[in-house]
């Protein structure tokens, strides 16, 4: 009986062995499609820019009313889907003093190529270029790295008046002011849809503007009956890779 059990241990080894050997052979070799990461395409409001805050790249990111912004990142997951075997994707960032730390592990859903980064435990967020790239891991575990995308963040406006949720007639004198450094500032508002209806950029360092001086000349009045939401970006220089958004606010007009 001991031979019998020995054949049987050895054909048991030779059985594993070969599975083992075909498993390795047959596994999938090609990595995934490299990604293109979306750079910064411009702000709402930028001079013939087309550009929403859902479709303009990497940019800052209106973290509510916190000292500093969050990040959102995105990129072209159209090579991705064409690979149909894409697992995962691992997000990770830099910055110019070498931080470069993985950020959170993602599944990959197709056409949801957005993230938003919260900085979640990472102090002295602000006056830092953040660096972003992606690796996608297909379900053989191959993976490629993204190209790079970067983003400057800058001191946060910090809203005074008016108060969230405050309601004026169409006819009133609104006072906006905020708090912040000698920074070009910019008053945007939205409708409820997230749809840019209005913008005014103000003289550098002016941190305050009413209506109805910033609609003079303009085709845009409010409706009454209608709440908008407004916030305050701020900028270094107009149009470049670096910026911050307040938070966002709403205001209602009287019929």
């Amino acid at each position: 009986m001991k031979w019998l059990y020995a054949i049987l241990l050895i054909l048991i080894v030779i059985i594993s062995f070969g599975c083992s050997y075909d498993e390795a052979e047959n596994k999938d070799p090609i990595p995934p499609s490299k990604v293109e990461m979306t750079p910064h395409l411009g702000d709402p409001g930028d001079p013939g820019c087309a550009y929403t805050d859902r479709n303009n790249g990497i940019d800052a990111y209106s973290a509510g009313n916190f000292n500093n912004n969050w990040m959102k990142i995105q990129w072209n997951d159209t090579p991705l889907q064409k690979d149909g075997d894409i697992d995962h994707i691992d997000i990770w960032r830099f910055n110019e003093y070498g931080d470069t730390a993985y950020v959170e592990q993602i599944r990959f859903i197709p056409d949801s190529s957005t993230y938003y980064d919260k900085f979640i435990g990472v102090v002295n967020v602000i006056q830092r270029t953040w660096s972003y790239f992606i690796i996608p891991f297909d379900e053989a575990g191959n993976s490629t790295n993204s190209d790079t995308v970067s983003y400057r963040l800058i001191d946060v406006p910090g809203l005074k008046s008016p108060a969230d949720d405050s309601t004026f007639s169409v006819n009133d004198s609104i006072n906006f002011s905020w708090s912040g450094v000698s920074y070009t500032y910019r008053i945007l508002f939205f409708d409820q849809s997230e749809n840019l209806q209005y913008f005014k950029n103000l003289i550098p360092g002016e941190m305050e503007c009413n209506i109805p001086e910033i609609l003079e000349g303009s085709s845009f009045s409010p409706i009454p009956g209608q709440t908008y939401i407004w916030r305050i970006d701020a900028f270094v220089v107009v149009g470049e890779d670096e910026g911050s958004e307040s938070e966002e606010r709403i205001i209602n007009f009287t019929p």
